[in-house]
């Protein structure tokens, strides 16, 4: 994939420690900007990215370990096209700011007592509620994920879809085959493990897997509400045994306006006449970097294993 211009620095070199020989060499040469694409690429950097920008928003001391890094001169950084060694140096730089800033408030505990209901018994209950003080969400395995805001009167029936297609691109951008359809799993294929309420709390574990053929991905959602927070905390996680795919988690007739994702920005709103969503990009495994006129291998941009979001979902 020929570039009009050299690669950045940051891009050719193979790790933090080689980028200034490699600006030395490629000195009065105006490097080429990362592609459009690259929002979605490396999602375990994007939220890494999001921590450490809320650390320096904190700490001068977290602000002061980024401020090497400033964006406009190290784009591709930031957008994770760049090559492993060098990837593997600014995630350490990464975890460095967070650790720098304050501490992350300790999650907040299960009430006690809470009533909790697994196995058979769970088995038997065909409809879950959980709901914060602005929102709700009911869980049926015929109807999915129901979600409810009676204040913007937003009443939207099985809304959380996963849509998972191949990607033959680069990091610089998603490239899905020309005659391929996304494949589409509803929440529902997932099972309810565990669910726990208490008075002004409700938490709903769902795990199994999207898709049974050898290509699906084991999945964990919970749902955890409490009255005294506004919006549901809705955390998903992914164990990623594929390669060169994409998986997003496609919300429909929720506003976009209601949901929130500690993560640097992934969200795509789509409108199409048959009805639009809000969707987040889970992972996007790819493993190849365009370097000035060649193609490198990045196998760790494959993003191999446990990936976790958290969302916010509710009036903001």
């Amino acid at each position: 994939m020929p570039q009009a211009h050299p690669a950045h620095p940051d891009r050719a070199a193979a790790t933090l420690a080689n980028v200034a020989d490699v600006v030395r060499e490629r000195a009065g040469h105006p490097p080429a900007p990362p592609g459009a694409g690259a929002r979605d690429c490396r999602i375990d950097h994007k939220l890494l990215a999001f921590r450490a920008l809320a650390a320096a928003d904190c700490s001068p001391r977290a602000r002061d370990r980024l401020a090497v890094f400033d964006p406009a001169r190290h784009p591709d950084l930031w957008a994770g096209t760049v090559q492993d060694g060098t990837a593997r140096g600014f995630a350490a730089a990464l975890e460095e700011a967070i650790a720098l800033g304050p501490a992350a408030p300790a999650p907040l505990p299960e009430p006690e007592p809470a009533t909790v209901v697994t196995g058979k018994q769970l088995r038997t209950k065909k409809d879950l509620l959980v709901k914060s003080g602005g929102a709700r969400v009911r869980f049926s395995r015929r109807e999915g994920l129901l979600y409810v805001d009676r204040g913007d009167a937003v009443h939207s029936a099985n809304c959380l879809w996963f849509e998972a297609l191949k990607d033959h691109g680069t990091l610089d951008a998603f490239a899905p085959p020309a005659a391929e359809r996304a494949r589409l799993f509803s929440v529902q294929f997932l099972k309810p493990q565990r669910y726990a309420t208490a008075p002004g709390y409700a938490r709903l574990d769902l795990a199994g897997r999207l898709g049974r053929r050898h290509d699906g991905f084991d999945a964990e959602v919970a749902i955890v509400g409490r009255e005294t927070e506004d919006r549901l905390e809705l955390r998903i996680a992914i164990d990623n045994r594929q390669r060169d795919v994409r998986l997003r988690a496609r919300f429909l007739g929720v506003p976009s306006a209601h949901l929130a994702h500690a993560c640097t920005d992934v969200r795509e709103v789509v409108q199409r006449p048959s009805g639009g969503f809000v969707a987040f990009t889970l992972l996007r495994a790819c493993g190849r970097l365009a370097v000035d006129d060649a193609i490198v291998a990045v196998p760790a941009a494959q993003c191999l294993g446990r990936i976790e979001h958290e969302l916010r979902l509710g009036p903001g």
